[in-house]
């Protein structure tokens, strides 16, 4: 059993994107974003959950459930619908009827749908729902929802702060990620994931009005540098400096994107220091059986902001095997099912047959620092401010203020 040891953290507190490869395409029509085709955000929700049941309630209005070749109405006082996922079809339990089919559509053109299955429990969502099976194992669930609705539930959960100016902040950066993950979806039949992969995306938050405040208080606000939308990465803490993009993903170096201090405010992080400990045999063990590579020491190299910028292992012949910082960062957390290493803003030594790591910070560290953003805005900063701070010449543009309501992205 493998032996991981470090200070706990708060897991309401994601953000920490996996961009991958964050091309762009050369500038021309390709590059330009109809922000006609944003108002809807088609999102992947419970992709990591896979329920085999799910209780659909209509909370607040009647919803609509289109099967392959019938409809049927649910009303808030009619009581639950189920939907089991089954081996090759789904089977809808409503009204003391069975259907099994191979495809639901429920419709729901206004309020609330209540959503509750044993891996998720209760979640409340808006907007309309399309259900499949993709394959004999997996479901696939898309929620279309209305962007300002989207980003009013990433505000919170991203960032369950009570902060104003750093809820706006999060409305600001989490809607132009939305804009410039629309464009540059990968996916044919979704923009985004409910997850760290994109953004996590919990469905409506009940309870938390400021959410919806925040998102009603920069509605339309978008972040833009020389007149293009921004790449607007963020993470949770930043441990006292942020990377420059190049430095973690490939691609073009985003001078809004560059490394910057920031003075220690997010020191308030739970996640501002850590420890792990790996034992040396079980650590090049890992290297061994994953990579046939038989190592026996180990360098770093760094980024000026102070990141791993290469790890490299060597054998007894000086034979070389290397990884990008963040990319070791991703395989060893990916391995151990957890986040050995939280960020790639670490030392690391060998003592006493132990692989020790002392880190600082959760997340690649690229862009706005969410709990850095809580202490500016605890220091007064209003979200304009923290924002200029983070991606250094944007600037706030309406989006509906934006003729044609065309937008290039930035290279």
């Amino acid at each position: 059993m493998h032996r991981i040891f470090f200070i706990p953290f708060l897991i309401c507190i994601t953000g920490f994107l996996l961009f991958g490869s964050a091309r762009v395409d050369p500038v021309g029509q390709n590059n330009l974003l109809d922000l006609r085709d944003a108002e809807t955000v088609r999102v992947l929700i419970l992709e990591r959950e896979q329920p085999n049941v799910i209780r659909v309630n209509a909370k607040e209005s009647p919803i609509n459930f289109r099967l392959d070749d019938k409809s049927l109405t649910l009303q808030p006082a009619d009581g639950f619908a189920f939907l089991f996922f089954e081996k090759d079809h789904i089977r809808l339990q409503m009204d003391g009827r069975s259907l099994v089919v191979q495809k639901v559509v429920i419709e729901n053109p206004a309020g609330l749908i209540q959503l509750f299955s044993t891996e998720t429990g209760t979640r409340y969502y808006r907007g309309d729902f399309d259900i499949s099976r993709t394959n004999s194992t997996k479901i696939q669930i898309i929620n279309s929802v209305g962007l300002e609705d989207y980003v009013t539930s990433v505000i919170g959960s991203e960032m369950n702060f009570t902060e104003t100016d750093a809820l706006k902040s999060q409305a600001v950066v989490s809607r132009t990620y939305t804009l410039w993950s629309i464009h540059r979806s990968e996916w044919t039949s979704f923009h985004l994931k409910d997850h760290e992969q994109n953004q996590v995306y919990l469905g409506e938050l009940p309870g938390r009005p400021d959410y919806a405040e925040a998102a009603k208080a920069t509605a339309g606000e978008i972040l833009m540098w020389s007149d293009k939308l921004i790449l607007a990465a963020y993470s949770s803490t930043c441990g006292g400096v942020t990377g420059n993009n190049i430095d973690v993903w490939d691609g073009d170096d985003l001078p809004y994107l560059n490394s910057v201090k920031d003075y220690q405010m997010c020191e308030i992080s739970p996640h501002y220091e850590w420890e792990t400990d790996i034992p040396t045999t079980e650590f090049f063990d890992f290297i061994r059986s994953r990579y046939g590579f038989s190592a026996i020491r180990f360098n770093t190299k760094t980024h000026p902001s102070g990141r791993i910028s290469e790890i490299s292992f060597y054998d007894s012949s000086s034979r070389k095997l290397s990884f990008g910082g963040n990319e070791f960062r991703l395989i060893l957390n990916r391995h151990y099912e957890d986040m050995s290493l939280k960020s790639t803003l670490f030392t690391v030594h060998e003592d006493d047959g132990t692989i020790h790591f002392s880190g600082n910070g959760l997340g690649h560290g690229v862009g706005m620092c969410q709990w850095g953003a809580k202490g500016f805005a605890n220091a007064g900063w209003n979200y304009s401010d923290i924002l200029s701070f983070y991606f250094s010449g944007t600037k706030i543009v309406d989006l509906n203020n934006i003729e044609d309501q065309k937008i290039a992205l930035s290279n």
